[in-house]
């Protein structure tokens, strides 16, 4: 093997990894918090609005229960089960994994203070989570869930201590008596998580070590082919949205509407959320949420490249 082409990938995926841990770690503290701490009610209130409210209240709802990807579809099944409108529910359980502060921070970090990023990352997943929103808005809880599902114990949530969604509130523990449950959850959340981050940095580490130069040019200087392979990469390597932009930075040869249509899409759609779509939603509801978000990024991600509104 290249020593040289060996040691550019070591340092590369070194390099990824030791970025995007503070990130993780940060983020699976403040999944835990949210866990332990504080209860759904807060979105649940949200549900006597009308439709446009609804879903503007389920994007913005990721800065007041930040969520990554990993449990938003069990935190999503339980909301729905308390009567929050599925315009709120779905907008929030596609946006939550980005709109958090602790993965907009982790963007402008990993793109070294470039608020054009960061800012569309949030409007490319937003939009999506909108429109799936709108489209599901109408539809009764009972018609997106199945049946098996609509009031079951689910197992993720003793896991990752999402709730046990029961469906009734129960009492929040104190302070200290909630610590070694963060704790523990901080722990399991970060060390399954890092097993993706460190897939997603070999995978990147590979593509710019050993790839040859002429093949990365090939899809890398072709806009129709960039983005459908970095579509495609975001959904096979599956990394946590608090660590996914500092892969996505590591693939510098790629135009940034391919970046973004990686850094939009992987925490809408990825190999853990569409089993778990798919086994939480009824099938018509599962496809949209599937389908729209992937048709909807591969869109705006060429227009704005054949625009020239991002380069």
């Amino acid at each position: 093997m290249d020593q040289s082409a060996f040691s550019i990938f070591a340092a590369i995926v070194s390099s990824i990894v030791l970025e995007a841990s503070p990130f993780l770690l940060l983020g699976s503290l403040l999944s835990a918090v949210l866990a332990v701490y504080v209860g759904d009610g807060a979105l649940a209130r949200l549900s006597r609005r009308g439709l446009p409210a609804q879903i503007g209240m389920g994007l913005v709802a990721g800065l007041i229960l930040p969520t990554c990807e990993c449990g938003v579809v069990p935190v999503t099944r339980r909301l729905l089960g308390k009567g929050v409108p599925p315009g709120a529910a779905i907008s929030f359980m596609l946006a939550a994994p980005v709109v958090n502060p602790v993965c907009l921070a982790a963007t402008w970090v990993a793109f070294q203070g470039d608020w054009r990023m960061v800012a569309w990352r949030a409007v490319l997943v937003m939009i999506p989570a909108a429109a799936a929103g709108w489209v599901l808005g109408a539809t009764r809880s009972a018609d997106l869930l199945r049946p098996s599902l609509a009031m079951a114990h689910a197992p993720h949530a003793d896991e990752c201590g999402c709730g046990c969604g029961c469906g009734h509130d129960h009492a929040r523990p104190g302070f200290l008596q909630g610590l070694p449950e963060v704790l523990r959850l901080t722990g399991r959340e970060f060390l399954d998580m890092a097993l993706f981050l460190i897939t997603g940095a070999l995978a990147a580490g590979a593509f710019k070590a050993f790839l040859p130069q002429s093949w990365l040019g090939l899809v890398s200087g072709n806009l129709w082919l960039a983005v459908p392979a970095l579509m495609l990469l975001a959904v096979l390597i599956s990394i946590c949205s608090e660590a996914d932009a500092f892969v996505a930075a590591s693939l510098s040869m790629f135009p940034r509407p391919a970046l973004l249509a990686f850094l939009a899409l992987g925490p809408m759609l990825d190999l853990k959320l569409m089993p778990a779509f798919l086994s939480v939603f009824k099938r018509r509801p599962a496809l949209v949420v599937i389908t729209l978000p992937a048709l909807t990024i591969f869109v705006l991600c060429m227009s704005l490249g054949m625009a020239g509104v991002i380069k």
